[in-house]
């Protein structure tokens, strides 16, 4: 599953969703989650495709903070705008959600270090960063030794990015629900580059 892709939706991105599922399928992802910066607007798009190819297909959204960015899933689709990083991964918790750490050594948006520490979960690799900033990612989440997990997402901006790194998931994810729940006590692993890519 690619855990971080934006489409149309985010302003810095040219993916279009129908693109996107045929891709998807085309390099032999089982999902996708779509994570457009501070917007679950792609969700509607939904309601008007019928999607025969098989995929997962989850909108959570890459929620914007002065302490750094997030991967949020969950019931976020009235989530305030603008909330700081505690305010959001409080919020996120008595929502039943999740909040990851996205690209969090990135040089130019890293996450706090004072927020990193109470996470669980990072995005560990990520295909818009350098390599050294991936390995910055795992580096520090093998070095704390208290069974932090990593998720690996491409970030795709572009169709050619689509699944440049994904998360190799134990059990098959059906919806978000599913997902949360495998996100917190599941088995899974980063990779770098999707077999089918």
């Amino acid at each position: 599953m690619d855990m971080h892709i934006h489409t149309h939706f985010s302003p810095c991105s040219v993916i279009d969703i129908l693109q996107l599922l045929r891709k998807a399928r085309e390099i032999g992802l089982d999902g996708i989650c779509i994570t457009d910066h501070d917007t679950m607007a792609s969700k509607s798009v939904f309601e008007n495709i019928a999607d025969d190819l098989g995929l997962c297909v989850m909108v959570g959204m890459e929620y914007t903070t002065t302490k750094g960015d997030f991967l949020i899933f969950g019931p976020i689709e009235h989530i305030q705008p603008k909330m700081n990083a505690e305010d959001l991964l409080r919020w996120i918790q008595e929502e039943g959600g999740i909040a990851i750490p996205a690209h969090p050594f990135r040089k130019h948006r890293p996450v706090d270090m004072g927020v990193l520490q109470s996470s669980k979960i990072i995005e560990g690799l990520n295909g818009r960063n350098c390599p050294s900033e991936n390995e910055l990612s795992r580096n520090w989440a093998q070095k704390q030794g208290n069974g932090i997990k990593e998720i690996g997402g491409s970030d795709a901006h572009t169709i050619e990015e689509v699944g440049r790194m994904v998360t190799m998931f134990e059990k098959d994810i059906y919806n978000v629900e599913g997902l949360i729940k495998e996100l917190h006590y599941g088995k899974y692993s980063p990779l770098q580059g999707h077999p089918g890519f």
